[in-house]
This record gives C-alpha cells, sequence and structure tokens, in this order.
C-alpha cells in the first residue's frame, strides 16, 4: 500500500473518530474545500419513500452539528465491519450505537464511500438503512 493510500485510510477512520468525539473543527479539517456528501435514503425494493439529497461542505457540517447535539444524548460509530480500499477510494460498512435525548436507541447499520483527492476527502456517499432511518427519526419527530 503507498503512503498516500494510508493516509486516506487512516483519514476515513479519522472522520468516523471525529464524529464520534464529536469534534466538528477536525472532521472540516479531513474534508476539501469542495467536499460534497451525497445521502441515499432510497429503498424502493422495500416500498418506502425515498431520495437522493446531495450537500456541500458547510451543509453537512451544520447538519451533523444539527443532528448530534440536538437529537442526540450520544451516538457513536462502531468499528468498520468490513473495510475495502480501491484508488483514491476507501468503503466501511459500518454500524451505530446511540441513544436519543428522549431514551430512544439508534442502532442503524450504513455503507459509507469516500472519495480522495490526495489525502483529502472530497466526496462522501452514505447509504444509511432507510427502513430503521425513517421509522427512528419519524418516531423522534412525533
Amino acid at each position: 500500500m503507498s503512503t498516500i493510500q494510508t493516509r486516506q485510510l487512516e483519514n476515513a477512520h479519522a472522520f468516523l473518530t471525529s464524529l464520534n468525539a464529536p469534534d466538528f473543527d477536525a472532521l472540516a479539517d479531513l474534508l476539501s474545500p469542495d467536499f460534497t456528501h451525497t445521502e441515499y435514503c432510497v429503498a424502493a425494493s422495500l416500498d418506502l419513500p425515498g431520495e437522493q439529497v446531495k450537500r456541500g461542505k458547510q451543509e453537512m457540517l451544520d447538519l451533523f452539528k444539527h443532528t448530534w447535539l440536538t437529537f442526540f444524548e450520544y451516538i457513536k460509530f462502531l468499528p468498520p465491519i468490513e473495510v475495502v480500499q480501491g484508488s483514491d477510494a476507501v468503503v466501511f460498512h459500518v454500524k451505530s450505537d446511540g441513544m436519543s435525548k428522549s431514551g430512544k436507541k439508534l442502532n442503524n447499520e450504513y455503507m459509507l464511500i469516500f472519495r480522495f483527492a490526495g489525502e483529502k476527502i472530497v466526496h462522501m456517499k452514505e447509504f444509511p438503512d432507510p427502513k430503521h432511518s425513517a421509522s427512528y427519526f419519524a418516531d423522534l419527530s412525533s
């Protein structure tokens, strides 16, 4: 593995570590200025309404900060179950463990695809479990 690939893998892990802290300044430092985040909340096979949402760097940071600090007592990403690395890309299969401020347990599962330019993350695709996410956040909103 090349030095740049090693740094990319370290930075993908640092992304999760920063969210777990939570340290949004450290998270921002991992991202390129033109970073984009795409969240795929699509589940046609489950007959759930879904959408694909694309955000810029600051919009994603603001959303994550708001979600972490407003809704959750704690939320942690567990160590990846599986890691796949390719040319300027790292893929994680991860689970989360969390608790809302209202006492509702969060155990979700995700596929995260990180794309890199050098050591900086330029794009992340997030695939949460759509059925679990839809029901969890609907319950929190009610």
